[in-house]
């Protein structure tokens, strides 16, 4: 139903496209949507998700989403059933065998943060440098889209940054859209792996069986979305290994120049997250990076789920 709704949405919004991929008001009846970006992204209200959602309405959070690509329901309960369920309406939610980093009882949800239970962490900790990306970029069939849910978040740091990769690409001059479309990256986990290691030294090195089961995989540098049929640029520069046909010092200029241009700030949207936030992003449509918060002092704790196409 979600796919119906978004490409009935995607059918009117490409009669009325204008520049760069800006589109007519979307009237809707049943939930209130403020854009929050300046290309991207928006706030829904009018949905609780601890009461049941119409398929009317939901019909319309769907359309929000395939316009709006990120899209914000604040003041929403904890509830890690119903986070699971509007998951599960998107696409197919990944299961997870580690449980180290799971909430308990659902093997759906990561808890991201710096939440410690009797001085083991409980959760996935990453307090890095920004680092724009994707998600799943290294496997064949990336992620689809991605639920975040804000259950603490400290007083100062630890937003969320988005780009617009397809506003981004629809901005290029003609000729560069034609040469990109021609160009593949290659994705491999091993290489991120390693700068992850030479950041942290206490993160354990790549098993063989990991290596063999993430495989380098080539991924075409600008993606045209199935349902909505606009393209964007896939650029996750700390992944990509090589592009076929260019050398080293080639690939890394242009992958360094095109995540510049991505991440202009008319195509990036910051999201300071207030606890309650659930947070929907299309994986295939735009890109993310964490920013730091001072984890010695502050709580920053995240259920997520991953969701994956259900044809794939």
């Amino acid at each position: 139903m979600l796919h119906q709704a978004i490409r009935s949405a995607s059918s009117s919004n490409r009669q009325v496209r204008g520049v760069c991929g800006m589109t007519a008001a979307t009237v809707y009846n049943h939930i209130t949507v403020t854009p929050v970006g300046g290309t991207f992204g928006a706030r829904v209200e009018g949905i609780d998700i601890a009461r049941p959602i119409a398929d009317a309405a939901w019909a319309e959070v769907a359309r929000a989403f395939a316009e709006h690509r990120v899209i914000v329901l604040p003041d929403q309960p904890a509830l890690p059933d119903r986070i699971i369920d509007l998951s599960r309406r998107i696409g197919f939610t990944e299961t997870h065998i580690d449980g180290s980093h799971l909430l308990d009882g659902y093997p759906e949800i990561i808890q991201i943060g710096n939440l410690k239970v009797d001085g083991v962490m409980k959760s996935l900790f990453v307090n890095a440098r920004e680092e724009w990306h994707f998600d799943y970029s290294y496997v064949e069939k990336p992620s689809i889209a991605a639920l975040f849910y804000a259950v603490a978040v400290p007083p100062e740091g630890g937003d969320t940054l988005f780009a617009d990769s397809t506003a981004a690409f629809e901005a290029l001059p003609e000729a560069e859209k034609d040469y990109l479309r021609g160009l593949t990256a290659v994705h491999s986990w091993a290489r991120l792996h390693e700068q992850l290691e030479a950041m942290d030294p206490t993160r354990k090195p790549l098993s063989a069986a990991a290596k063999q089961k993430y495989a380098p995989v080539p991924q075409p540098l600008v993606y045209r979305h199935p349902v909505t049929g606009r393209e964007s640029l896939w650029v996750a520069a700390q992944v990509v290994s090589e592009i076929p046909g260019l050398a080293e010092a080639e690939t890394r200029a242009l992958l360094d120049r095109l995540t510049a241009h991505v991440t202009q700030p008319e195509f990036v949207y910051r999201h300071q997250w207030r606890q309650g936030d659930l947070v929907f992003f299309d994986n295939r449509a735009t890109l993310h990076t964490a920013t730091i918060f001072d984890y010695e002092r502050y709580l920053r704790l995240m259920y997520r789920t991953t969701i994956l196409d259900r044809a794939a």
